[in-house]
Protein backbone atom coordinates (compact mmCIF):
# COMPACT_ATOMS: atom_id res chain seq x y z
CA UNK A 1 0.00 0.00 0.00
CA UNK A 2 1.12 3.80 -0.57
CA UNK A 3 0.76 6.61 0.45
CA UNK A 4 -0.86 9.26 -2.71
CA UNK A 5 -1.05 12.54 -2.62
CA UNK A 6 -3.60 14.10 -5.32
CA UNK A 7 -3.60 17.31 -6.40
CA UNK A 8 -6.37 19.15 -8.31
CA UNK A 9 -6.72 22.90 -7.55
CA UNK A 10 -9.70 22.66 -10.06
CA UNK A 11 -11.46 19.75 -8.28
CA UNK A 12 -11.99 18.01 -11.74
CA UNK A 13 -10.74 14.80 -11.31
CA UNK A 14 -9.36 14.22 -7.50
CA UNK A 15 -12.34 12.10 -6.15
CA UNK A 16 -13.15 10.11 -8.76
CA UNK A 17 -9.38 8.90 -9.00
CA UNK A 18 -9.04 8.35 -4.87
CA UNK A 19 -11.71 6.35 -5.44
CA UNK A 20 -10.17 4.42 -8.08
CA UNK A 21 -6.83 4.19 -6.15
CA UNK A 22 -8.49 3.48 -2.85
CA UNK A 23 -10.06 0.09 -4.56
CA UNK A 24 -6.93 -1.05 -5.26
CA UNK A 25 -5.60 -0.57 -1.73
CA UNK A 26 -3.88 2.80 -1.64
CA UNK A 27 -4.43 5.86 1.01
CA UNK A 28 -4.95 9.31 -0.56
CA UNK A 29 -5.10 12.27 0.13
CA UNK A 30 -6.04 14.96 -1.85
CA UNK A 31 -4.91 18.97 -1.95
CA UNK A 32 -7.19 21.75 -4.00
CA UNK A 33 -4.55 24.73 -2.92
CA UNK A 34 -0.92 25.06 -3.57
CA UNK A 35 -0.19 26.00 -0.29
CA UNK A 36 -2.29 23.06 0.96
CA UNK A 37 -0.21 20.78 -1.09
CA UNK A 38 3.28 21.82 -0.60
CA UNK A 39 2.45 21.56 3.49
CA UNK A 40 1.33 17.63 2.75
CA UNK A 41 4.53 17.24 0.91
CA UNK A 42 7.23 19.04 3.25
CA UNK A 43 5.92 16.00 5.94
CA UNK A 44 7.67 13.57 3.64
CA UNK A 45 4.54 10.80 4.30
CA UNK A 46 3.76 10.53 0.66
CA UNK A 47 5.37 7.72 -1.55
CA UNK A 48 3.60 9.13 -5.28
CA UNK A 49 2.33 12.69 -6.21
CA UNK A 50 -0.49 12.32 -8.82
CA UNK A 51 -1.10 15.69 -10.54
CA UNK A 52 -3.92 16.80 -12.58
CA UNK A 53 -2.62 18.72 -15.37
CA UNK A 54 -5.86 19.12 -17.37
CA UNK A 55 -5.64 22.80 -16.40
CA UNK A 56 -2.06 24.51 -16.35
CA UNK A 57 -1.62 27.41 -14.44
CA UNK A 58 1.56 29.01 -12.33
CA UNK A 59 0.53 27.20 -9.21
CA UNK A 60 0.05 23.75 -10.00
CA UNK A 61 3.85 23.97 -12.42
CA UNK A 62 4.80 25.07 -8.93
CA UNK A 63 3.65 22.27 -7.01
CA UNK A 64 5.39 19.54 -9.12
CA UNK A 65 9.02 21.88 -9.04
CA UNK A 66 8.08 21.59 -5.19
CA UNK A 67 8.20 18.29 -5.26
CA UNK A 68 10.65 17.39 -7.78
CA UNK A 69 13.22 19.89 -5.41
CA UNK A 70 12.42 19.20 -2.00
CA UNK A 71 11.91 15.17 -2.17
CA UNK A 72 14.14 14.35 -4.81
CA UNK A 73 13.00 10.65 -6.17
CA UNK A 74 9.14 11.19 -5.11
CA UNK A 75 7.31 9.94 -8.05
CA UNK A 76 5.36 12.07 -9.99
CA UNK A 77 2.65 10.95 -12.47
CA UNK A 78 0.28 13.54 -14.31
CA UNK A 79 -3.36 13.17 -15.77
CA UNK A 80 -2.75 16.10 -18.60
CA UNK A 81 -3.53 16.60 -22.57
CA UNK A 82 -1.51 15.95 -24.94
CA UNK A 83 -1.24 19.20 -26.62
CA UNK A 84 -0.25 20.52 -22.61
CA UNK A 85 2.65 17.88 -21.98
CA UNK A 86 5.23 20.48 -23.75
CA UNK A 87 4.54 22.77 -21.07
CA UNK A 88 5.66 20.05 -18.20
CA UNK A 89 8.97 19.81 -19.64
CA UNK A 90 10.60 21.52 -16.56
CA UNK A 91 9.06 18.99 -14.51
CA UNK A 92 10.50 15.58 -13.96
CA UNK A 93 7.81 13.08 -14.74
CA UNK A 94 7.28 9.42 -13.39
CA UNK A 95 4.41 8.50 -15.56
CA UNK A 96 1.27 10.23 -17.47
CA UNK A 97 -2.48 9.13 -17.74
CA UNK A 98 -5.11 10.64 -20.00
CA UNK A 99 -8.72 11.07 -20.06
CA UNK A 100 -10.83 8.95 -19.95
CA UNK A 101 -10.24 7.96 -16.80
CA UNK A 102 -9.75 4.52 -16.08
CA UNK A 103 -8.99 2.53 -12.86
CA UNK A 104 -6.45 0.04 -15.09
CA UNK A 105 -4.51 3.18 -16.60
CA UNK A 106 -4.27 5.02 -13.15
CA UNK A 107 -3.49 1.69 -10.82
CA UNK A 108 -0.33 0.54 -13.52
CA UNK A 109 1.14 4.08 -14.02
CA UNK A 110 0.76 4.63 -10.21
CA UNK A 111 2.15 1.13 -9.78
CA UNK A 112 5.19 1.25 -12.58
CA UNK A 113 5.92 4.65 -11.01
CA UNK A 114 6.30 3.17 -7.32
CA UNK A 115 8.33 0.27 -9.10
CA UNK A 116 10.89 2.63 -10.70
CA UNK A 117 11.29 4.68 -7.77
CA UNK A 118 12.57 1.90 -5.71
CA UNK A 119 15.12 0.86 -8.37
CA UNK A 120 17.00 4.20 -8.58
CA UNK A 121 19.87 4.73 -6.93
CA UNK A 122 19.53 8.04 -5.19
CA UNK A 123 15.92 6.94 -3.32
CA UNK A 124 13.97 9.96 -2.36
CA UNK A 125 14.36 12.15 1.20
CA UNK A 126 12.39 11.43 3.98
CA UNK A 127 11.85 7.90 3.46
CA UNK A 128 8.17 6.80 4.91
CA UNK A 129 7.79 4.07 7.07
CA UNK A 130 4.41 2.58 8.87
CA UNK A 131 5.01 2.22 12.41
CA UNK A 132 2.63 2.79 15.22
CA UNK A 133 4.29 4.77 18.35
CA UNK A 134 2.83 6.36 21.54
CA UNK A 135 2.39 10.16 21.10
CA UNK A 136 0.90 12.66 22.80
CA UNK A 137 -0.08 16.05 20.87
CA UNK A 138 -0.56 19.78 22.24
CA UNK A 139 -1.53 22.34 19.81
CA UNK A 140 -3.92 25.27 20.40
CA UNK A 141 -4.55 24.39 24.22
CA UNK A 142 -6.07 20.95 22.75
CA UNK A 143 -4.48 17.91 23.77
CA UNK A 144 -4.56 14.17 22.81
CA UNK A 145 -3.02 11.01 23.22
CA UNK A 146 -2.99 8.79 20.69
CA UNK A 147 -0.68 6.16 18.27
CA UNK A 148 1.45 7.67 15.26
CA UNK A 149 0.73 5.94 11.60
CA UNK A 150 3.22 7.02 9.21
CA UNK A 151 6.91 8.47 10.12
CA UNK A 152 9.54 10.01 7.85
CA UNK A 153 12.66 11.61 8.29
CA UNK A 154 10.52 14.81 7.76
CA UNK A 155 7.23 14.46 9.54
CA UNK A 156 4.26 12.32 11.08
CA UNK A 157 1.29 11.09 10.52
CA UNK A 158 -1.12 10.67 13.99
CA UNK A 159 -4.31 9.03 14.04
CA UNK A 160 -7.04 10.84 15.61
CA UNK A 161 -9.97 9.14 14.93
CA UNK A 162 -10.47 8.01 18.56
CA UNK A 163 -9.93 11.61 19.90
CA UNK A 164 -12.81 12.89 21.39
CA UNK A 165 -12.56 16.52 19.78
CA UNK A 166 -15.45 19.04 20.66
CA UNK A 167 -16.20 21.02 17.49
CA UNK A 168 -14.86 24.10 18.87
CA UNK A 169 -11.40 22.13 19.47
CA UNK A 170 -11.07 20.69 16.09
CA UNK A 171 -11.84 23.99 14.63
CA UNK A 172 -8.85 25.38 16.76
CA UNK A 173 -6.96 22.67 15.14
CA UNK A 174 -7.63 23.82 11.75
CA UNK A 175 -7.04 27.50 12.21
CA UNK A 176 -3.63 26.27 13.06
CA UNK A 177 -2.65 24.96 10.17
CA UNK A 178 0.55 26.42 8.69
CA UNK A 179 1.77 27.01 11.81
CA UNK A 180 4.86 26.41 14.23
CA UNK A 181 2.59 25.56 17.31
CA UNK A 182 2.31 21.78 17.35
CA UNK A 183 4.05 19.91 20.42
CA UNK A 184 4.67 16.26 20.19
CA UNK A 185 5.93 13.99 22.96
CA UNK A 186 6.90 10.57 20.88
CA UNK A 187 7.91 7.95 22.98
CA UNK A 188 10.75 5.64 20.99
CA UNK A 189 12.93 2.55 22.20
CA UNK A 190 12.68 1.63 25.71
CA UNK A 191 10.39 4.51 26.50
CA UNK A 192 13.00 7.12 25.71
CA UNK A 193 10.21 10.64 25.30
CA UNK A 194 11.61 12.88 22.80
CA UNK A 195 10.04 16.53 22.40
CA UNK A 196 9.23 17.44 19.15
CA UNK A 197 7.94 21.33 17.49
CA UNK A 198 6.64 20.83 14.16
CA UNK A 199 4.31 22.65 12.15
CA UNK A 200 0.60 21.13 11.60
CA UNK A 201 0.56 20.56 8.14
CA UNK A 202 -3.15 18.59 7.87
CA UNK A 203 -6.13 17.86 9.80
CA UNK A 204 -8.14 15.72 7.32
CA UNK A 205 -10.52 12.36 7.48
CA UNK A 206 -8.77 9.47 8.07
CA UNK A 207 -9.72 6.56 5.65
CA UNK A 208 -12.52 6.06 7.88
CA UNK A 209 -15.28 8.48 7.63
CA UNK A 210 -15.76 8.99 11.52
CA UNK A 211 -12.22 9.46 12.29
CA UNK A 212 -8.98 11.92 11.29
CA UNK A 213 -5.21 12.12 10.55
CA UNK A 214 -2.74 14.60 11.66
CA UNK A 215 -0.09 15.77 10.24
CA UNK A 216 3.10 17.50 11.48
CA UNK A 217 5.96 18.95 9.84
CA UNK A 218 9.11 18.88 11.86
CA UNK A 219 10.87 22.14 12.15
CA UNK A 220 14.49 21.33 13.13
CA UNK A 221 15.55 18.54 15.16
CA UNK A 222 17.79 18.41 18.02
CA UNK A 223 20.80 15.49 17.41
CA UNK A 224 19.44 13.46 19.90
CA UNK A 225 16.28 13.43 18.90
CA UNK A 226 17.74 13.14 14.87
CA UNK A 227 19.74 10.07 16.10
CA UNK A 228 16.52 8.44 17.70
CA UNK A 229 14.32 8.93 14.59
CA UNK A 230 17.28 7.36 12.33
CA UNK A 231 17.33 4.39 14.46
CA UNK A 232 13.28 3.65 14.53
CA UNK A 233 14.24 4.22 10.18
CA UNK A 234 16.91 1.49 10.05
CA UNK A 235 15.12 -0.69 12.56
CA UNK A 236 11.53 -0.50 10.30
CA UNK A 237 13.86 -0.75 6.92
Amino acid sequence: MANVLITDLFEESAYLVRSLLRGVGHAVSIAVTRDDAEAKLSTGLFDVLVMDYGSIVEDNLAVGRFANDMLPGLPVVALTRPEYERRLEGIQLAGKFHRPIRGRAIKEVVETALVNMFRQSQRRAGQRVHMELPVELEVAGVSLKSRTIDLSQRGVAIDATDAKLAPEQLEALENEVGKTSAKASLVVEDGKIIQLTARLAFVERHRSLSGRTIGLAFESLDEESEVALSNLYTRAA
